[in-house]
């Protein structure tokens, strides 16, 4: 299988349009591709699905069916901060998506550098509040609101991806029975009940107040290391008041409770995130209704401080997303499963858990979790999944397995502020990871070079060349680039508009590592050509920090007018 970040050699047409150029993204159910519509010359992002189980299959069948849900329910969403659905075509007798391909990072990697202040997380959810209002208006519950799902594009543009799970209502679910998808500590309580209960828009509204409390405090609210405990947590406790949220604090805290109808509505939750984006008074003093029950500091199971790294850096581009939690359950066959179905995700799908007989009526098994102490009583609902997941407990067979990647986390180069270098003699601004620094630069023949490392003796080291008075084509200097090496790969694509370049990947083989090269190589209208290189050893874990490293320049790089 191939890597995230890989250049495709002369890659596969798909829909007799679509020239696949790098895979973005990768999960159980597809894989995300950056590629060029041949037909418009534009770049676009395309999914091309991984179903399950045999062709004929009912699995297969559903799954084929829910990638054309979620076309469909995405281009029926009309907004700008929606992600807008190109084309469905049909490869292999199944559905690829076309999708516009949105540039720069996830929500979730903007936090793994950090919270971020209210106001802008107030911006950022504002926007994401009216594509779900759009998608409500037209009977769509979006149901899978995280960072990871939130991308944000030039011009502070915020685009929510993924319907993937979304719930079209008047249709069948194409959820087998029993079964369970979703990016756990970002859903709502109710979606989680064997009736299914409330699972309309309000719940929509909760998974937007978490991905607001992640914002502004850094994390969820009902993060623990175990799926277990993060059910138990959303269940069964009220998650800590928020210390960074300023105004948002209490409309956080009334968006989180447990009951769908003692959430805000959506146009009271606008008007205070507008209100706190444009730095205003907040409208109307929201009303306590009590002491909170605060999930207890001592939690043995929270979270700890420093969470194992993603190997890949963030991928790009609609659909594209960075890793988020989904677990899949298998609920007790007493209650009817609800009408959920499961959602392409670019991370390792987690095991199914093994079918389960019917579960008895058990006392829950001790959990480290708060109990109510305001008197107030848990939604009915709650009360029988509670017993039935105690004795699942017991049983030892709640997921079948703990889900690896839980939580969401950052890839090292990805988790770290990018820093504008201006090289005003280039005509162009290098974005790079806080660390790097100009370590040298050279002026030869026609050739300025700049090149940028941790330290002047630093493994990864990315240059930035300007030659003038060429006449090569890119796809000249990239086979000049690579000559002598090994195994060179070449990808046309397009620049900031510059149709004239290509996309270099080979490895050379010198004395001890190998040393793979990643290069992008444009020709501007008038005359310029600029090379961005990235070189680091084959085959160590330097390989996926440069990659990393290349693809966050690259995205980033800026050139201006001589």
């Amino acid at each position: 299988m191939s890597e995230v970040g890989e250049q495709v050699r002369d890659g596969r047409l798909v829909g007799g349009r679509y020239r696949l150029l790098e895979r973005i993204g990768s999960g159980g159910m597809g894989t995300v591709w950056r590629a060029f519509d041949e037909l418009v010359d534009r770049e676009v992002a395309v999914k091309q699905p991984r179903l399950p189980g045999d062709p004929e299959g009912e699995e297969f069948q559903r799954a084929s069916h829910r990638l054309y849900r979620e076309a469909r329910a995405a281009a029926r969403v009309d907004h700008p901060s929606a992600v807008s659905i190109h084309d469905v075509v049909i490869e292999d007798e199944l559905p690829w998506i076309v999708m516009e391909l949105v540039r720069g990072e996830s929500l979730h990697g903007l936090l793994g550098r950090g919270p971020v202040a209210p106001a802008e997380a107030a911006r950022i959810g504002r926007a994401v509040l009216g594509a779900l209002c759009a998608a409500h208006s037209v009977g769509i519950v979006h149901r899978d609101v995280k960072p990871a799902n939130v991308l944000l594009g030039p011009h502070d543009r915020v685009v929510l991806t993924d319907f993937g799970i979304a719930h079209i209502q008047g249709e069948e679910s194409l959820t087998a029975s029993g079964e369970f998808v979703g990016s756990l500590e970002f859903i709502a309580p109710e979606r989680m009940s064997g009736t299914g209960a409330g699972a309309g828009p309000a719940s929509d509204l909760w998974s937007l107040g978490v991905l607001l409390y992640a914002a502004v405090e850094g994390a969820s609210p009902f993060r623990r290391t175990t799926v277990e405990s993060t059910l138990g947590a959303i269940l069964a406790g009220d998650p800590p008041e928020p210390t960074s949220a300023g105004p948002l604090g209490p409309l956080i805290l009334r968006m989180l409770a447990r009951e769908p109808e003692a959430r805000p509505g959506a146009e009271e939750v606008g008007a205070i995130l507008d209100a706190v984006a444009e730095g205003k008074d907040v409208p109307g003093a929201p009303v306590s209704t009590g002491p909170r029950d605060a999930v207890p500091d001592a939690v043995p199971d929270a979270v700890p401080e420093e969470m194992p790294e993603v190997p890949e850096g963030e991928p790009e581009g609609a659909s594209a997303e960075a890793s988020g939690a989904e677990a899949v359950v298998a609920e007790p066959e007493t209650a009817p499963a609800p009408d959920l179905a499961p959602a392409p995700e670019p991370d390792l799908e987690p095991t199914p858990a093994p079918d389960l007989d019917p579960a008895p009526a058990l006392e829950p098994a001790p959990e480290p979790i708060s109990t109510p102490k305001s008197g107030r009583r848990r939604p009915r609902w709650a009360r029988p999944l509670l017993l039935a997941f105690g004795a699942l407990l017991l049983a030892g067979l709640v997921f079948g397995t703990v889900v690896d990647n839980l939580l969401d986390t950052a890839d090292t180069e990805a988790s770290r502020p990018w820093i504008a270098h201006p090289e005003r003699e280039l005509s162009a601004v290098l974005y790079l990871p806080s660390p790097y620094k100009r370590v040298a630069e050279q002026t030869d023949s026609g050739a300025r070079v700049v090149t940028y490392a941790m330290t002047a003796t630093g493994i990864l080291r990315i240059r930035l060349t300007e030659r003038t008075g060429t006449t090569a084509s890119p796809l000249t200097e990239a086979h000049a680039l690579t000559r002598g090496t090994s195994n060179p790969q070449y990808t046309r694509t397009s620049f900031r508009g510059n149709k004239d370049a290509v996309l270099a990947d080979t490895v050379q083989d010198g004395s001890g590592v190998p040393t793979r090269v990643m290069a992008l190589i444009i020709r501007t209208a008038d005359g310029r050509t600029y090379e961005l290189r990235v070189d680091m050893p084959k085959g160590t874990p330097d390989e996926k920090k440069g990659t990393a490293l290349f693809k966050g320049a690259r995205d980033r790089l800026a050139l201006t007018e001589k």
